[in-house]
Order: structure tokens, then sequence, then C-alpha cells
């Protein structure tokens, strides 16, 4: 049986048992291409070439007797009977030999087709590239996913480095301010000279957790003789217990240069959350060129001051 590759046209002789009752696909040798060949279709390609043949091969005889025929002309018209006659004879055995071989073919090719029907209940080809074994390949879905995101995230890290990195300082910083704003008084705790760092930029920092309220300084007369009275209140702002310190009153000149101090201690010494105490001093035969009063807190001493 021949076969022909529909790309390439190359032939191939195949047997019929090859191909199966169901045909089957091959490949070609040369091209590469696959197709599917199955028995009935070859063999109906077989018969027709078969039959193409023999009609040419008719036509060629029936031309040379027409030739024959066409130089015969110039002979009498018995002649020419005789001579029709004969071509006619010629012809009819001419023809006659060429329906047994057309037949011999049909036959031939006929019997070619028989063993393939008969061999249709037997058993089915081997396809041996089904039975091959292969190696198995897996493959992750998300790897080209995965490369593809990786490859977008750092175009966009190497395109704007600059503008990240200084967002990120900007971020950063604003980040460590607020810290420090925020726990001011831890910090100055841990490290008390970063209390004039803060006081610099305007922010104070209580450790103690009270606060000065309603300072008042004044002068009066006590027995003829003038005296400065300062007085005020201590509130604690945080929401435990906190003891009272003492008080230390420093007065100042012009240069704010310190010219006098005293220490007063309250009589309150534990301050409940939110509450306040008063506190009231008084200094007999102030000092000249006094300006300014500083007040703060300092620890308790040893003895303590009775207030008025």
């Amino acid at each position: 049986m021949k076969i022909k590759c529909p790309d390439c046209s190359t032939s191939y002789d195949i047997k019929a048992e090859a191909l199966g009752p169901e045909g089957r696909s091959v490949k070609c040798a040369r091209c590469g291409n696959r197709w599917f060949v199955s028995p009935k279709q070859e063999e109906d390609e077989d018969l027709q070439i078969d039959q193409d043949e023999a009609a040419w091969t008719q036509d060629e005889q029936e031309e040379a007797e027409a030739q024959s025929a066409a130089s015969d002309d110039a002979d009498d018209y018995g002649g020419r009977d005789d001579t029709i006659d004969d071509d006619e004879d010629d012809e009819e055995e001419d023809e006659a030999p060429a329906a047994p071989r057309r037949a011999a073919k049909v036959e031939t090719s006929t019997s070619q087709a028989a063993p393939a029907k008969s061999e249709e209940p037997s058993e089915r080809p081997t396809d041996i590239e089904s039975q091959a074994k292969r190696p198995k390949i897996i493959v992750n879905p998300n790897k080209f996913k995965r490369n593809r995101i990786a490859a977008i995230f750092n175009w966009i890290i190497r395109r704007n480095f600059r503008r990240i990195g200084g967002i990120t300082l900007f971020v950063g910083a604003i980040g460590v301010c607020s810290v420090a704003v925020l726990f001011r008084d831890a910090i100055v705790k841990q490290a008390p000279d970063l209390a004039s760092l803060f006081e610099t930029i305007g922010m104070e920092v209580n450790l103690r957790g009270l606060e000065f309220r309603d300072l008042r300084t004044f002068h009066e007369l006590d027995a003829g003789n003038s005296v400065l009275v300062v007085e005020g209140s201590i509130r604690n702002i945080t929401e435990n217990s906190t003891p009272v310190p003492a008080v230390r009153l420093s007065i100042r000149g012009s240069d704010l240069q310190e010219i006098y101090a005293w220490t007063v201690e309250p009589r309150t010494k534990m301050l409940k959350a939110l509450d306040e105490t008063r506190f009231r001093t008084i200094l007999s035969d102030p000092p000249s060129g006094a300006t300014d009063i500083q007040v703060r807190f300092i620890d308790r001493g040893q003895r303590q001051a009775v207030l008025e």
C-alpha cells in the first residue's frame, strides 16, 4: 500500500496490516509532518490510481489508431473499407486484452483489500508511541506569576529608589520626633541633660507630675516693715497619688542673676490624683533691685518650715 505525505508529497510503501482496521497517525521522515491514514481511504486512492492509469493507456492506443487511419486516406474506397475493417478488428483485439488487464488490476486491488477486511476481527496492532515511557514534567503554574510580580516590584524600586528613600527618611524623622515629644518625660528621666533641649524648643518637661498655678507676688506692711508675699497652688496633674516636694524661690535681678533664694516645704506631703494644695511664704526685708522671682520644686530637707 502506498501513502503520500500531504505536505512534501513523499510516497511510502507500507503494509495494510500496519494501519490496522481503524487506521493510525503516521509521521513523515522527511518533513516531520503527521497525518492520519485510514485503510479504506488508501484502498480507494489505489483503485482510483489504477483506473486512471488504464484510462490513460486506452487514450494513447486510440490516438495511435487515429493517426494510422489518417495515413491510409490515399487508398481506394475498397481498400479503405478493408483497412477500416482491419483497423476495427485490430481495435477490438487491442481493446479485448485491455479489459482483462483492467479487470485483473481491480481484482488485485480487491484481493489486497480482502485480507484487510478479514483481519478486522483479529487483535488490534499495538501503538508503540502510546506505550513509550516519557518522564513526567511537573510545572508550577505560579512560577512565572511570582517572577512577573517580582520583576515589577524590582522595576518600581529601581525607578523610584531616591523618591522612596526620601519619603522613608521623612516618615522616619516624623515618627522619631513624635515619640520624643509624647514620651519626653520618660526620656528626660533617663537622660536629665535632655531637659534643656526640650526647654529650648518650647516644651516643658514635668518629671514630678506637679505644676504651679495661680502664683502671686505682692508687698505688704508688717509692723511698719515692707514684706514680700508669694503664694500659689500646687496641682497634681497625674491620675496617681504624688508626693509634694519642697518649693525653692529665688529673687533675680535685671540680668537674671540670682540675688537671694529660700526654701519652703508645704504642709501637705501627698496629693491625690488631680488634687491641689496651696502654699504661702513671706520674705521680710526683701533685697532691692529684684525684678523677677523663680519658683521650682526641689527635694524636701530635714527641717519643715511652717507656712502662714
